[in-house]
C-alpha cells in the first residue's frame, strides 16, 4: 500500500506548534525533480527492513525558513546562506528534526506503514537504476508552496 499523506492543515499546524507561526504555504505546482535548484534538500521516509516508503523535499528558501526559525538563527544569517546557495548544517538538522516530528502524522493513519526519517540530504536527481529512481516520477506528490523572507519556499512530498 502506497504511503498516506497527512492533510494540509494538520501539516502546518504541527509546523506552527514548533516554529511558533502558521507557515503561508498552500497547495500548488512544485519544481522540476530531475531539475533541482541549489540547495535542495531531500529527507527519506523508511519503513519496515528500512525500505524507502516516501520522502520530504524542501527547497533552499523552505529549508532556511523552517530550520532557521526552529533554531532561532537571526534573519542575516539565514539570508547569507540563501546568498551561498546552501543551508548550514544545524539548519539543515533542524529540518530533520521537524520531519520527525511529521512522521507522527504519518504513522497516525491507519493501514500506513510506520515510517522514522532518514538524515537530511542534499539533494542530487537519481539515477534511472538507483535503488530511489522512483523519485523521479513518483505515484504520489503533493507540493505546497509558500512565501519566506528567502522568496518562494516549495515543500514536496513525495511516495512510490
Amino acid at each position: 500500500m502506497s504511503l498516506v499523506f497527512p492533510k494540509q492543515a494538520e501539516i502546518f499546524d504541527l509546523i506552527e506548534m514548533l516554529l511558533g507561526e502558521k507557515p503561508l504555504f498552500k497547495r500548488g505546482e512544485g519544481w522540476d525533480l530531475r531539475k533541482p535548484e541549489d540547495g535542495a534538500y531531500i529527507t527519506f521516509l523508511q519503513g519496515k527492513d528500512n525500505e524507502v516508503e516516501g520522502a520530504v523535499l524542501t527547497d533552499l528558501a523552505a529549508t532556511l525558513y523552517i530550520g532557521g526559525k526552529l533554531i532561532l538563527l537571526p534573519p542575516a544569517s539565514l539570508q547569507n546562506q540563501f546568498n551561498s546557495g546552501e543551508a548550514d548544517e544545524p539548519v539543515v538538522e533542524a529540518v530533520t528534526e521537524v520531519i520527525n516530528n511529521l512522521r507522527t502524522l504519518f504513522n497516525a493513519i491507519e493501514l500506513n506503514p510506520h515510517v522514522a526519517p532518514t538524515k537530511t540530504f542534499l539533494y542530487r536527481v537519481p539515477a534511472a537504476d538507483d535503488f530511489v529512481a522512483w523519485i523521479l516520477d513518483p505515484g504520489k506528490r503533493v507540493d505546497y508552496i509558500g512565501k519566506t523572507p528567502y522568496g518562494n519556499g516549495t515543500i514536496t512530498l513525495i511516495a512510490p
